[in-house]
């Protein structure tokens, strides 16, 4: 074997140079035309010119041999090539050496050549590639390297923003989570901007978290760049976000939208709460791009039918409206039929039976069973004075309705339990049906009354108040005013 570097014979086996320490290689680089030759060779095959009586150890190679564009232009025409995926120039070939292209003085001309020859295959390339990117056929970006955010698209102005959005967040791996694509919008580049879409992602998973997201596509030439903008979770709540769903106008939600200068993005959903819960909401949001700010106005109701089947939610916004987003939002409100806005005259009907109800609840209070009892019976309290048998009207409760530490007297049958206290009350208790109820409570505190019963297996009691005397059917609730004896 024979070394390429020092020319020196080294034992079979070899891996470098028992003499210079160059690595050995089979094959050996001529010195003249920097070609390939067999391990060995004496004369180059390419050029025929001999190769190992001009290698030398100590001595520095000649000057044709030390020109390092010489060598490595080859490499460099190669590796540009191979970025932009062009195919490789093959390597020129030189033509066989005459008996004059021996002496040292034609080495010049002959580096001279090489050097126009790469220079001309060089700039050729450079001119390809140069067109090559001014069609806008190539799948990379500057300097031959490849985009992270580079989908190609001949025509995007005319494909669905929803495909764009999917086809880019599925090569950006943001499919990951599962979520299905609500909608996207397209915004056309307009001066220093370029085009962008805004586009709705979310996921109705009420037993763990729904969620939606937004994200932004940027165009950059034919490619386009996605960025997650926000992430909203909803705990316990599922969600829906078609404008089907929400019963929106036709290319109204969502939409690109601009207030007082800013550019937002305007988009609704609904969500319920988990379990049996009567009331819905609908929520509409205005997403600052710039500012990456979110406004939401929620509009919380009890969902009711319409009479075609539809439902709908009687909501009224849970946030103050003051401000031009929250403004904006609730003008936008109107166009979704999901939500129903009552009359004024519904609102009043609405007011006065909440008022009610509260009564109602109110009255049912044990706390409030005396006030309960005198408003029930204002008018048979007048007519038992005048004489007069009535029904007195009686509020049953589960609880005690007085302090047993105010307790007077007690009187106890095989059914009822009557109780008087220090303020002038009586009160009764039904063994069976374990309610609570109120005999006669005066309108202010007075003397203790005085009770018994006539006859305890009848449920005939009698009491004796500030107003006179009266008899009780405790299960009757009949009341007879007794003449003084």
């Amino acid at each position: 074997m024979i070394c390429n570097k020092c020319g020196h014979e080294v034992p079979e086996g070899s891996k470098f140079c028992n003499r210079c320490g160059a690595p050995i290689d089979t094959r050996i680089e001529c010195p003249h035309c920097h070609q390939l030759a067999p391990a060995g060779s004496v004369f180059c095959p390419n050029c025929g010119k001999q190769i190992l009586a001009s290698i030398t150890i100590d001595e520095p190679e000649p000057e044709p041999e030390a020109v390092p564009k010489t060598r490595t232009r080859p490499e460099q025409t190669q590796t540009t090539a191979n970025a932009w995926e062009q195919p490789a120039k093959p390597a020129r070939q030189q033509p066989m050496p005459t008996d004059d292209d021996e002496n040292e003085s034609s080495e010049p001309a002959h580096y001279n050549r090489n050097l126009i020859i790469g220079a001309i295959v060089v700039a050729a390339i450079i001119g390809l590639l140069l067109m090559v990117r001014a069609c806008g056929n190539s799948d990379y970006d500057n300097a031959g390297e490849k985009s992270d955010s580079t989908t190609l698209v001949d025509d995007t102005a005319d494909q669905d923003p929803v495909a764009l959005l999917n086809a880019e967040l599925n090569r950006a791996n943001f499919t990951a989570d599962d979520a299905t694509t609500a909608s996207a919008v397209r915004i056309p580049a307009q001066g220093d901007q370029p085009a962008r879409i805004l586009g709705i992602t979310y996921k109705n998973d009420p037993q763990n978290r729904s969620f939606y997201k937004l994200y932004k596509l940027t165009q950059s030439g034919t490619s386009w760049t996605p960025e997650l903008l926000h992430t909203q979770y909803l705990n316990g709540r599922s969600i829906s976000m078609t404008a089907s769903e929400l019963m929106a106008e036709q290319g109204q939600l969502p939409r690109a939208v601009k207030i007082e200068d800013n550019e937002y993005l305007f988009f609704g959903y609904q969500n319920m709460p988990s379990g049996s819960a009567s009331n819905g909401r609908v929520s509409l949001c205005l997403y600052d791009i710039n500012n990456k700010k979110l406004t939401t106005l929620d509009y919380d109701g009890p969902v009711k039918t319409r009479d075609d089947g539809r439902p709908y939610i009687y909501g009224r916004p849970l946030q103050a409206i003051n401000s031009p987003q929250t403004r904006f939002l609730q003008a936008e409100a109107q166009r979704v039929k999901l939500l129903y806005f009552p009359t004024e005259e519904e609102l009043e009907a609405e007011r006065e039976a909440k008022e009610k109800e509260e009564e109602e609840a109110r009255m049912k209070d044990p706390d409030n069973a005396d006030e309960t009892w005198n408003e029930a019976n204002q008018d048979n309290v007048e007519s038992l004075k005048k004489g007069e048998e009535v029904t007195m009207s009686s509020t049953q409760y589960d609880k005690p309705i007085f302090n047993l530490r105010d307790m007077h007297r007690k009187i106890e049958s095989a059914d009822y339990i009557v109780f008087s206290d220090n303020k002038g009350a009586v009160y009764g208790f039904d063994k069976k049906s374990r309610k609570y109820f109120t005999i006669y409570a005066p309108t202010s505190p007075a003397e203790p009354a005085d009770i018994g019963f006539a006859n305890s297996e009848k449920g005939l009691m009698r009491y004796k108040t500030a107003d006179g005397r009266f008899q009780y059917d405790l299960k009757t609730r009949k009341t007879r005013r007794i003449n003084e004896e």
